[in-house]
């Protein structure tokens, strides 16, 4: 019985030794292994992130808004005598000075009314010179003398209304401009004050737009404005605050703002009518630090960027002042020259390698 036991201790040991043998290998290529995956691991870090520059640049906040070009003023010219148009010599488009003739209405009776009131003229005034020879002789009495001066000075006064009357039979322009509209014909009756043209002054083209009593309060006359017309789209000019209006809009509160077209760019024709859209630049920063609004991580209690130095981020915790056309202020904690992660937080955080991928470029302000 011992001998059996022996002989199957004899069989048996072997095969556990080699048992023993495999699990050990087999641990050790696991863990060499693994630690060869942990090297890759880390190799595979490297996040490959955007940066932009932190420099100096201009900041302003800016508010747009629109209205249609106008001339700098228009005036009704209105008939000033009941009549009928002999003839009409501008139509709409026409440039017209100052006095110039636009059209005559039928003078034929008026002409006839001055010649005879002119007449009558004559006769009081002959009346009113035999009288006074007379006076110097005590040969007329001192109230027939003064009917004579009352008839004479009637006589004149009838001359100098239908002179009057007949110079309002020539219809002319009060002052230099474009005519704009033609209401009346030839052969149309009129009555006085009825609206015959409309002259447009566009010596100066102006914008009158409405701005909210918040954002009126940064400008003043005189401020450059960014214009641009629907009618040239991406096509920008400047121009300049003339007046603001005293008083807002009891209702919207707004209130308008007249500002001049400057000097156009070569091929750009603004027409009265035309829709302009008006930039107005608001609380101007000089010289600031600012990065892209998307490099801003917020937290409940603040705002933070993150850093690339070498090729390893770092959190900083930072204060944001104006923010304007995709960009913030930074007024502490950064300086001039860092690089920071310009968009896209995610799976970032202190410590984690990367790699610059590409550059966000400064605004067109940067110093």
């Amino acid at each position: 019985m011992r001998a059996r036991s022996w002989r199957w201790l004899a069989l048996t040991l072997p095969l556990l030794m080699s048992v023993a043998a495999c699990s050990r290998n087999g641990a050790e290529g696991n863990d060499a292994s693994a630690k060869g995956q942990g090297k890759t691991g880390r190799a595979a870090v490297a996040v490959p992130v955007s940066v932009t520059e932190v420099v100096p640049h201009d900041l302003a906040r800016t508010v747009a808004v629109t209205g249609p070009v106008e001339p700098i003023r228009t005036v009704t010219v209105n008939a000033q005598t009941a009549g009928t148009v002999l003839s009409v010599l501008v139509e709409e488009g026409n440039r017209v000075h100052g006095g110039q003739l636009m059209a005559q209405l039928d003078a034929r009776e008026t002409t006839a009314q001055l010649e005879r009131a002119r007449a009558v003229l004559a006769n009081a005034q002959a009346a009113y010179e035999r009288m006074q020879r007379l006076q110097k002789s005590d040969l007329s009495s001192d109230a027939e003398m003064e009917s004579a001066r009352s008839t004479f000075d009637i006589a004149k006064a009838d001359v100098q209304l239908w002179s009057t009357r007949l110079a309002f039979c020539r219809v002319t322009a009060p002052i230099s401009g474009i005519v704009t509209a033609k209401r009346v014909e030839k052969g149309a009756a009129v009555s006085a004050t009825s609206p015959m043209f409309s002259i447009a002054d566009d010596s100066l083209l102006v914008v009158r737009v409405r701005v909210s009593e918040l954002d009126v309060a940064h400008l003043r006359p005189d401020q450059p404005a960014s214009i641009q017309l629907d009618a040239y789209p991406g096509v920008k000019f400047s121009g300049y605050i003339r007046r603001i209006f005293p008083s807002a809009d009891a209702a919207s509160r707004l209130v308008p703002v007249e500002t001049v077209l400057g000097k156009l760019p070569q091929g750009v024709i603004a027409r009265p009518g035309y829709l302009a859209r008006v930039e107005f630049a608001l609380n101007t920063r000089s010289g600031v630090l600012a990065v892209p609004a998307p490099a801003i991580g917020v937290t409940d209690s603040s705002s933070f960027v993150y850093v690339v130095k070498a090729d390893t981020l770092s959190r900083r915790t930072v204060k944001t002042g104006l923010t304007t056309s995709g960009w913030i202020e930074i007024t502490s904690g950064l300086e001039p020259g860092e690089r920071v992660v310009s968009s896209g937080h995610v799976n970032l955080r202190s410590g984690v390698r990367v790699r610059v991928s590409g550059e966000t470029p400064p605004p067109k302000s940067a110093r």
